[in-house]
């Protein structure tokens, strides 16, 4: 560094200016081997004239040599020297000055003891540019030490417009360099000399942006009482310069991917050296224009899902902390400057805690077996989020992959849908339409088996793994939160094998027949427990059992289970095979046509659907019911007659007709009747008729009178008797009949006995 020269006046006070060179004077310390002598580049005037001793030619010699050497000693010693601050402290900002107080050190001041005075000050520049003068203490130097800087001064701003400019460049970058210009007076050895020239560089850092702000953490405790949400940061700011300045009230906007989403401040503010603890206060701001919003919600999406969000921090208004008036060179440095804060993602955040399955659809279908369509129209998540401010749910998005244990079960994404629900209450409440629900690849025999537990079990556990997506009304508007993982557990009822209630046949209706079967039309009412409605995705065929003997099929067409009651339409497809179940099947009939209920079992075999998925579980089903008797108005015999001749007596021969009710709601024909007609007990006759050629048919509840059988007597007394009884209208008879009977084009054979039979004489219908 230079010392600016100036050639003031020396006044030698008779000393020749061109006396030869004074010897050496053993009385001045040697310089260090380091330390380099300056050489005299001005001239200057003593600050008092010397009580010199003549006396002795040595002592005007040495004389000469002191007023020769010692200005350019001086000189040396402030040219040479070396000023540094260590810290600089700015405090009392006003328009025109503030109180700067300065630690540091000064060397390289020379060989001997000084005492440096500045009575003017310094002024100060700044790249060419007058920003200040600032008076200096004293310094006192030590030989080859220098000296220890303590002051505080009021530096006066002299030029507000480029002290603005300074503090910017202050602010931005990593060092800056101020000129410092003033006038020293020196004393040295008894010397005091004036009109040395000051002129210095002293290099201090600058504050480099703030390079190392954080977020020590982050809350929107509540809505905001102007608007918007209440937001507080607590920071920590770096300020790598060794400048502090009392900056007092600081008022930021809050960036974010371009937009301004909030306002913060904070009070009586005073920016050290190192580490500063800045606890802003202020709001998110509301908002109408979607991008904005759009932005309000990355970030919240961001802290929610633990990523860091770039924020940018500009500097807005600053004021002391009086309430006075913005300082404007401060106010015109501070405005406008970006800091680049990242907020980091909140750590080990649970946003959902449940999902609760209120209500599941599956809708199985034969094309795409593992890809049932599912659908909700209930289902509620526990939910709450890291701040205070009220959060009213509007819609939710999912994607969902479920385990069965650690197995990949199957996935499904439902798009936004309406929901209610807020942060108060801690739940959403939300349903969605039918979406596929894909069983993942290499995991079908695990969902045959977990729709077989479904179908058994009191209930099913899944893993829940996924990312939801919601537009959630706030105080600052409607924001999309994005990206919201969540793992959870999540229990179905289970259907519990449809036992958890009886099933009941509500009506039996025999519609008719096949030559394979007699169709018989049921009522029956289930119970499903589970809150999983299930489209079977077609017809479900189950055995039909009685006495352990196959008698037939149960199908229920096109099938859906309801949850909670079902009242399925049933067809029973009744056609015993093979000797064991025809006896089976046919004493189930006979006790139908009596009105005598019967005990059925139906069960399920992997023949059940043609749905793979649903096969193992249909195939665990078995279930008992009570099948009801017949119920008639009326008795299928209405009425009997007798017909005798001439010659009855000796060929006990005569006929008998019948009137014939037929309850069912098919057409009955008789193919074949054999019937034993008896009187307490007393068979009185016998009807073996072949009625194949000419069957009787009885259409749906209707009463026929057939035409005259052929009736063999037993002549006895009782058999006379009851003639005369018929005679008289007294007659009622026991009858006992095996009838072949055609049922649409089923046959089979029916065991019916009816007792009381009002009998009578007469005939049948003619042929």
């Amino acid at each position: 560094m230079s010392l600016l020269s100036q050639s003031p006046r020396v006044n030698t006070n008779g000393v020749d200016r061109h006396s030869p060179p004074l010897p050496h004077s053993p009385s001045l310390p040697s310089p260090p081997k380091n330390y380099s002598t300056y050489p005299q580049t001005t001239e200057l005037t003593p600050s008092r004239d010397l009580d010199l001793e003549v006396d002795k030619p040595r002592d005007k010699g040495f004389l000469r040599f002191l007023y020769v050497i010692a200005p350019s000693i001086a000189q040396g010693a402030v040219t040479g020297s070396k000023l540094a601050f260590s810290s600089v402290n700015l405090t009392q900002l006003s328009e025109d000055d503030f109180m700067m107080s300065v630690s540091g050190e000064v060397t390289n001041t020379g060989p001997l003891q000084a005492t440096i005075e500045v009575p003017g000050g310094v002024t100060v520049t700044w790249e060419s540019l007058v920003i200040g003068q600032l008076p200096l203490d004293t310094i006192i130097a030590q030989p080859f030490v220098g000296a220890k800087i303590a002051s505080s001064q009021k530096f006066k701003v002299l030029n507000k417009t480029a002290f603005a400019e300074f503090n910017k460049f202050m602010l931005r970058e990593r060092e800056f360099t101020w000129h410092l210009e003033g006038i020293a007076s020196v004393k040295a050895s008894g010397l005091s000399l004036q009109g040395i020239r000051l002129s210095k560089d002293v290099t201090m850092g600058g504050m480099q942006n703030f390079p190392l702000v954080t977020i020590d953490s982050f809350d929107a405790p509540a809505e905001h009482p102007d608007g918007g949400i209440e937001i507080e940061i607590v920071s920590t700011m770096g300020n790598p310069s060794p400048i502090g300045v009392q900056l007092g009230d600081l008022v930021f906007d809050v960036e974010y991917l371009g937009h301004i989403v909030g306002e913060v401040g904070a009070k009586g503010i005073t920016l050290a050296s190192g580490k500063n603890k800045l606890v802003l206060k202020g709001r998110l701001i509301p908002q109408k224009d979607a991008e904005k919003l759009a932005a309000v919600g990355d970030l919240f999406s961001k802290f929610i899902t633990g990523k860091n969000a770039t924020t940018g921090v500009i500097a807005k208004s600053v004021r002391p902390s009086n309430g006075s008036e913005p300082i404007s060179w401060l106010q015109s440095a501070f405005e406008g400057t970006k800091l680049s804060v990242v907020l980091e993602g909140g750590k080990n955040l649970n946003i959902i805690s449940s999902v609760d399955i209120n209500a599941l659809d599956l809708q199985f279908n034969a094309e795409n077996q593992y890809t049932p369509l599912a659908s909700s129209s209930s289902l509620t998540a526990g939910f709450s989020i890291p701040f205070g401010f009220p959060l009213e749910m509007k819609q939710i998005s999912q994607e969902i992959t479920m385990f069965d244990g650690d197995k990949e079960l199957a996935s499904l994404g439902s798009p936004f849908t309406a929901a209610k629900g807020d942060s108060k209450s801690g739940k959403i409440e939300t349903s969605f339409d039918p979406i596929p629900f894909k069983v993942s690849s290499g995991s079908e025999e695990t969902f045959d088996e977990f729709s077989k537990s479904l179908t058994l079990e009191s209930s099913v556990t899944v893993k829940m793994k996924g990312v939801a997506n919601s537009i959630a009304k706030t105080p600052v508007g409607d924001v999309e939160i994005k990206g919201i993982e969540f793992e959870v557990q999540s229990t179905l009822a289970g259907i519990q094998g449809l036992k958890t209630k009886p099933a009941v046949v509500n009506s039996l209706v025999v519609k008719g027949g096949t030559a394979e079967n007699m169709l018989i039309e049921l009522s029956v009412s289930l119970f499903n427990p589970s809150n999983v409605k299930i489209d079977m995705g077609g017809d479900v065929i189950f055995d039909l059992l009685f006495q352990e003997q196959f008698i037939g099929k149960v199908v229920m067409e096109k099938f859906v289970l309801e949850r909670g009651e079902n009242n399925a339409k049933v067809i029973a497809q009744f056609g015993p095979q093979g000797e064991e179940a025809t006896k089976a099947g046919r004493e189930l009939l006979n006790n139908f046509m009596v009105g005598k209920p019967n005990t059925v079992a139906i069960k399920g075999s992997t023949q059940s659907t043609t749905i793979a998925p649903l096969q193992k579980a249909l195939a665990a089903l078995e279930l008992t019911t009570s099948m009801p008797g017949l119920k008639t108005e009326k008795p299928i015999i209405e009425e009997a007659r007798f017909a005798i001749g001439f010659n009855t007596v000796f060929d006990s021969k005569g006929t008998a007709s019948i009137d014939a009710f037929n309850p069912l709601d098919a057409t009955i024909k008789f193919l074949k009747i054999q019937s034993s007609i008896s009187v307490k007990g007393e068979l009185i006759g016998v009807i073996d008729q072949d009625l194949s050629a000419d069957p009787v048919v009885i259409p749906s509840k209707q009463t026929v009178t057939t035409k005259d059988f052929d009736l063999n007597l037993k002549i006895s007394g009782a058999a006379i008797k009851s003639l005369f009884d018929s005679l008289a209208g007294k007659l009622k008879t026991d009858i006992t009949s095996t009838i072949l009977v055609a049922i649409g084009d089923f046959v089979t054979e029916i065991d019916y006995n009816q007792n009381g039979v009002q009998t009578g004489l007469g005939k049948g219908a003619a042929e």
